[in-house]
């Protein structure tokens, strides 16, 4: 059986020792830092495989931690903790890559859900991306070959020029890749599903990111991923093509055409 390493970062003392019991009762393996720049230390010489940390701290604070343990290590899950969360905080965390943001006082299953949440995804990913290396490979290898040709399946959505494959998690558009979070893909791939039809913030948020919030918070949350996927589509910030606003609703897709 393998023991998750997870680090926890906060410079009150209550709060971490609180964190790491919590923690380690639940068959983790844990270490603690009093700071940013200790956790930052740690980061680069030992294989951690979740990071938990409090945004508000004097020697580093929880985002910039966050940017740069993602230098170092990009699969790394990342929670953050806060005693005064907003939307925009909450929007901007997600737009740096943190798995979840939690609100102290935090409850222990509450906690443990977000770590077990966090690292599923995590491992999801992986085992994600290191299936669509072999694939590639073998693809790759038999295509040269002459042994198989290219086909489609029943496994591709197509939804004008853009094309997913659904069982590899794949994404193009004008037969060009289009490198996706897991997030940003989910949200191309529900617009694709109904192309033409306006989707509601709150059911495009539980589609992409899995979960329900309020009708202000999923518009917040929703807007900064279809920004991020207009951006990795070439689509100009004033540009309405492909993903067009819907206002008072959600958004919608206008298949592109070459």
């Amino acid at each position: 059986m393998i023991i998750r390493k997870v680090l926890v970062v906060d410079d009150e003392i209550v709060i971490r020792n609180f964190l790491v019991r919590v923690i380690q009762q639940a068959g983790y393996a844990v270490q603690s830092a009093n700071n940013g720049r200790m956790a930052l230390e740690m980061l680069q010489h030992e294989p951690f495989d979740l990071l938990l940390t409090d945004i508000k701290m004097d020697v580093m604070d929880g985002m910039t931690l966050l940017n740069e343990a993602k230098k170092y290590k990009p699969s790394l899950a990342v929670i953050l903790l806060t005693g005064h969360a907003t939307v925009p905080s909450a929007v901007a965390a997600l737009r740096q890559g943190a798995n979840d943001y939690l609100l102290k006082p935090v409850k222990n299953e509450e906690i443990l859900s977000a770590i077990a949440n966090a690292l599923e995804s995590r491992e999801r990913e992986q085992r994600r991306n290191a299936l669509e290396d072999v694939a590639e490979q073998f693809a790759g290898t038999l295509l040269h070959s002459g042994t198989i040709q290219p086909q489609s399946t029943k496994h591709v959505l197509t939804c004008g020029n853009i094309r997913l494959d659904t069982t590899a998690y794949r994404a193009t558009l004008n037969d060009i890749f289009l490198d996706l979070t897991p997030t940003e893909y989910r949200l191309l791939h529900e617009l694709c599903r109904s192309p033409g039809v306006a989707l509601s913030y709150i059911e495009l948020v539980q589609s992409a990111c899995g979960y329900t919030c309020s009708r202000q918070e999923a518009r917040e949350i929703i807007g900064t991923h279809v920004l991020n996927l207009r951006q990795k589509m070439g689509i100009q910030p004033n540009q309405a093509l492909y993903i067009e606003s819907v206002r008072g609703i959600g958004y919608r897709l206008i298949p592109p055409r070459s």
